[in-house]
């Protein structure tokens, strides 16, 4: 049973390793760019929508979480 779970692991790394080397080496070409893309999400991150949004979306998870685990269904 141990061999079939580590080879399990062993696909799922290499199937990791294939597909984030691929996007890498798609991506590549615009990394130079990343600092000014950054730098422009700087002032949308940072308001109040954004922070109030992204809190009821994990107070969301939160709690969809807690229910699932409560067992009621």
């Amino acid at each position: 049973m141990g061999m079939k779970r580590g080879l399990v692991f062993l696909a799922f790394a290499a199937l990791g390793f294939a597909i984030a080397s691929t996007i890498y080496k798609l991506i590549e070409p615009f990394l130079p760019m990343l600092p000014g893309l950054l730098a422009s999400l700087v002032p949308i991150l940072t308001s109040g929508w954004f922070l109030a949004g992204l809190i009821g979306a994990i107070l969301a998870v939160v709690l969809l979480i807690l229910w699932a685990r409560s067992g009621v269904w």
